[in-house]
């Protein structure tokens, strides 16, 4: 399952943004995302789609990392995005990923090159409603990525990706910030990568 990407890596340098339920799912499927199981455990072939992309993208990460000596991919942990995932209750396990991802992103220079504020995370907001998505909080958090200047949002709420979708079902780019699957993203850094293929022919 392991990919071996060419050196013309596609966007070296970006930050993702992982949507609650992608951060659950690398939470409760912690070693087989992470590498150490074969199998993940789900009878689910759409979760095992996605479960698998999260774990080629992490190989991906690592494989920028050992090519650059440094950590260019970046992932938010927002504060909003960090109370939500805490008001379910997570288990021992998913408070140990939580913490994780909280630590890392405080480690993360990212912070310092964006300047990112409530009030523009507001407005955003506020801009977003024409998507007419059925949970505020999902549109926070993709206001919050697009503050950042996210490069990905990724996320496998049904309502998000179908109401941000371009024609032809084509991954869609709201304000500078691509909300995708991770399957999608995934799908779209190989063939850029490998055979320099425009994004919009993906």
């Amino acid at each position: 399952m392991a990919y071996r990407y060419d050196v013309r890596i596609y966007e070296l340098l970006m930050l993702i943004y992982l949507d609650a339920n992608i951060v659950q799912y690398i939470a409760d499927h912690e070693n087989f995302v992470f590498g150490e199981a074969i199998v993940p455990q789900t009878k689910s072939g759409l979760l095992y789609k996605e479960l698998e992309a999260l774990r080629s993208l992490i190989e991906f990460e690592l494989e920028i990392e050992q090519l650059e000596d440094a950590n260019m991919w970046h992932v938010a942990a927002s504060a909003h995005l960090m109370k939500e995932l805490h008001a379910g209750k997570p288990t021992i396990t998913q408070q140990q990923v939580y913490s994780t991802l909280l630590r890392t992103w405080a480690d993360s220079d990212w912070q310092e090159h964006i300047k990112s504020s409530e009030e523009q995370v507001r407005i955003i907001d506020e801009s977003l409603r024409v998507l007419n998505l059925k949970q505020d909080a999902d549109r926070r958090h993709l206001a919050e990525a697009i503050t950042l200047e996210a490069s990905w949002f990724l996320t496998n709420d049904k309502d998000i990706i179908k109401k941000t979708r371009l024609e032809n079902n084509k991954v869609g780019v709201i304000q500078g910030v691509r909300v995708a699957r991770p399957s999608e993203c995934l799908r779209i850094m190989i063939v850029n990568a490998s055979l320099g293929w425009s994004e919009n022919n993906c």
